[in-house]
């Protein structure tokens, strides 16, 4: 960059005095076009020079930015080594595309999870605790203008959840060979294990929530049976205006026994779905499959909880849990929580 500097200063002087020629030659209308058409292969000459300049600083900055990346990623194995506690902020429901993206407050999730029912609720990053508003009702059609004050009291009602996260912990073992290998990124590790132990969580706890549901409730025509008749009451059980996101929450057992219904028409009630991993939907709606879950839900995840999740994650290296086993643990802490919102956005059959 130095020799490309040191040549436009010296057309930039040959420039000044070929500008200076011109302008008496202007004055005697003494100017030939030769003189013209080198001043103007001079300037495009400088103009490339500039180019080439720039091109040479934007390379200098994306290396000094890749190098800035390796040091911080050094540094931060460093401190884990060390035992330090270190904060990750990518560990929590990253998104949704690896890291953590916010619209309106709310994490939209987009990355690949093995628990469908993330990307289903509502999801708040929570730095201690929050009063998260929840609206219930919303004003559905037009009034007389005079009477929109007055309507819109009765008709749109909020409510709040409290969210008090508890801290959750996992201990994620990494052998002692490889902490050794300076190539192993132990972050990176950590970060993904801990991703999936912290899904894990929330999906456990979203379930638990569902579970305490007491609102809601149909019952069955016959006990112990599952008959089509019992599927439509459930989906009709559901509020017209939470179907439209509605989504059926069941386990194995439940998915078992609706493989053998049919409907009025003989056909079976499970539709081909080749968009989703599983394959089928119910009334068109998706089927998430949640082991944990007793009962057969059909819910707008969405408005039914709300989940409060830390935006960071801290990780201390523990010498002392697996010292026996020749491993180091890494502890990972985030805070966590999951309240019920709108209950008449849910709806389950046991």
């Amino acid at each position: 960059m130095k020799a490309l500097i040191e040549k436009r200063c010296k057309l930039m002087a040959e420039l000044d005095a070929m500008d200076e020629k011109l302008g008496e030659g202007i004055e005697t209308r003494n100017v030939s076009q030769e003189d013209i058409n080198a001043m103007n292969q001079k300037l495009k000459e400088v103009k490339e020079i500039d180019a080439q300049i720039e091109q040479q600083k934007e390379t200098r900055n994306l290396k000094n930015t890749k190098e800035m990346k390796v040091e911080e990623k050094m540094e931060t194995r460093a401190m884990l080594l060390e035992g330090k506690e270190v904060e990750i902020r990518e560990v929590g429901m990253t998104t949704v595309s690896g890291a953590i993206k916010t619209t309106n407050g709310e994490l939209v999730q987009k990355a690949k999870t093995t628990h469908k029912i993330l990307e289903k609720a509502r999801i708040m990053p929570v730095n201690g605790k929050s009063i998260v508003p929840v609206q219930k009702t919303a004003v559905d059609k037009l009034v007389p203008v005079a009477e929109l004050s007055e309507y819109t009291k009765k008709a749109v009602e909020v409510g709040t959840v409290d969210l008090r996260p508890n801290k959750y912990g996992v201990v994620v073992p990494v052998s002692e060979e490889l902490l050794e290998q300076a190539s192993f990124d132990v972050e990176q590790f950590v970060r993904e294990e801990g991703q999936r132990a912290i899904e894990n969580t929330i999906a456990g706890k979203i379930v638990e929530t569902l579970e305490g549901a007491t609102k809601g409730s149909v019952a069955r025509e016959t006990e112990g049976v599952l008959t089509y008749q019992d599927v439509c009451n459930l989906y009709f059980g559901l509020k017209q205006e939470y179907r439209a996101n509605g989504v059926f929450v069941m386990n194995d057992n439940h998915l078992r026994a609706l493989m053998g219904l049919v409907g009025a028409d003989g056909q079976p009630i499970l539709q081909r779905d080749i968009t989703s991993e599983f394959g089928y939907k119910l009334f068109g709606k998706e089927i998430i499959l949640e082991n944990d879950a007793t009962k057969m839900y059909f819910a707008d995840m969405n408005k039914a909880v709300v989940c409060g999740v830390g935006s960071t994650a801290t990780v201390k290296r523990s010498d002392d849990v697996m010292f026996l086993v020749g491993a180091v643990a890494f502890k990972v802490v985030v805070s966590v929580d999951v309240q019920p919102a709108i209950e008449d956005a849910l709806v389950f059959m046991a």
